[in-house]
């Protein structure tokens, strides 16, 4: 075992041991335990020079750890709080990604990793707002740590809420490096053609009145890329049925001089030549819910290619790219690699969830469905028409005998077509011609 996940472990094993003892006014900490399995196997769109390309497949396994400690507050508006992460692999095979650990020079996924994760100063503004500084996650409409690894991302910088009134609450974020999931190192935010992105910011707004919210964001990767939009929610409880209407619309532009052919990779585009984006995405989607069973059904629409992913990082080993990070707001996104964002793109998607508490306690399933046709190439004036479909199936299981264990099961099949087009040509947004991937996710929280 690698000797610095090795005394990660005894750390975290030894502050654990010394910490259950002391008393609650020492602050609060939370032992979580994330065992991640992914079953990934996909087929490329046909090329030129590979006009029946095979199927390429990969499984892997890793456990990540994560120690989060929560300070008091000092005199009553001061305090610090911080995270050790590690991970470990448990098995690969196939053809290795950097999901869930970094693949080395040799081609081969590194066994594993311990760092400091989280590690911010945080200051109360009395009851109206609080500020971080230092290394933590985030959770805004256009930028979210991930949660569905072994450890999330986490960011490097400040951040502040603010409380304005009972409806009215602004939050704000500056970040200039952060510690994608799978590494373990804080980086520099680049473009995916590595071009260096000084710093990522946002600033938003979220008003509640009654039963109607409203979430806006203003997101800006500087020199490169930036976003904006909002989303207003109305719930209305009938006769037994709780529905909710959302309705939102999110814009993507380029904004300065990263923003080139190849800086994202799903961009339609002739290398040297100059590209530009205006992106519009607009959505609605109902949901309504009744006892254990909700479903819903929502629509998008785009105008242009709607840009998900803020930025990315590559390797330091080997300069290859690592990973590109986004958040998608839009109801119509799937959880694997496409957007569903693409040029003139219509998006339909389908759920149902249903708690089978009255049956199993602690038994859920939830499926959803999305077909977008009628998708266009982005920057490259074309004939080429893009279908694409996606579905997912996910049980989960709270076990009621261990507290705080759950267990959660999910397949996910995306497929994706063209029309009027020759061999090799496509649109850079429908990135695999089918793919299927299993996922097995394990949690388990301790707090002492």
């Amino acid at each position: 075992m690698n000797k610095y996940l090795l005394w990660g472990c005894i750390g975290l094993g030894s502050v654990s041991n010394a910490y259950a003892e002391l008393p609650q006014e020492f602050g609060k900490l939370e032992l979580k335990l994330n065992t991640r399995y992914w079953n990934d196997e996909g087929t490329a769109h046909p090329t030129l020079a590979n006009p029946s390309p095979s199927s390429s497949e990969y499984e892997q396994s890793a456990l990540g750890l994560e120690l989060n400690y929560q300070s008091p507050y000092l005199w009553d508006w001061l305090g610090i709080d911080g995270s050790l992460y590690a991970v470990t692999k448990l098995f690969d095979s196939g053809k290795p990604s950097a999901q869930l650990l970094e693949v080395e020079n040799n081609g081969k996924l590194d066994q594993n990793f311990a760092t400091f994760g989280q590690l911010y100063i945080k200051a109360k503004l009395g009851d109206k707002g609080e500020i971080k500084l230092g290394r933590q996650l985030q959770d805004s409409l256009l930028l979210k740590s991930t949660n569905n690894r072994a450890v999330p991302d986490t960011f490097s910088g400040a951040s502040g809420q603010f409380q304005l009134n009972d409806q009215l609450q602004t939050y704000m974020a500056y970040y200039d490096r952060w510690k994608p999931r799978s590494m373990d190192s804080f980086e520099k935010f680049v473009t995916e053609n590595d071009e260096r992105i000084d710093y990522v910011g946002l600033l938003g707004a979220k008003y509640q009145y009654k039963n109607w919210s409203v979430n806006a964001e203003y997101l800006n990767s500087k020199d490169y890329l930036k976003k904006y939009g909002a989303i207003a929610q109305y719930k209305l409880p009938m006769h037994g049925l709780v529905w909710t209407f959302n309705t939102g619309a999110f814009f993507s532009r380029d904004d300065g001089k990263l923003f080139k052919c190849g800086a994202e990779t799903e961009l339609d585009c002739v290398k040297g030549q100059d590209i530009d984006n205006r992106g519009n995405g607009y959505f609605v989607d109902v949901n309504v819910a009744k006892n254990n069973l909700e479903g819903g059904i929502a629509v998008s629409k785009f105008d242009g290619f709607w840009i998900e992913d803020n930025f990315a990082v590559h390797s330091d080993r080997n300069s290859v790219l690592t990973q590109d990070h986004g958040t998608n707001p839009f109801p119509t996104s799937a959880t694997i690699g496409p957007d569903f964002t693409n040029n003139d793109e219509t998006a339909v998607a389908l759920r149902l969830k249903y708690n089978w508490k009255n049956y199993v306690k602690g038994l859920k399933t939830e499926a959803k469905y999305i077909y977008g046709f009628g998708a266009h190439q982005s920057n490259i004036s074309s004939d080429i028409e893009g279908k694409e479909r996606y579905f997912d199936f996910t049980v989960s299981y709270a076990l009621p005998w261990v507290k705080n264990l759950d267990v959660r099961y999910s397949f996910l099949h995306y497929e994706s077509k063209f029309e009027n087009a020759n061999l090799g040509e496509k649109i850079n947004g429908m990135s695999r011609k089918d793919w299927d991937q299993h996922r097995v996710f394990i949690n388990y929280r301790y707090t002492f």
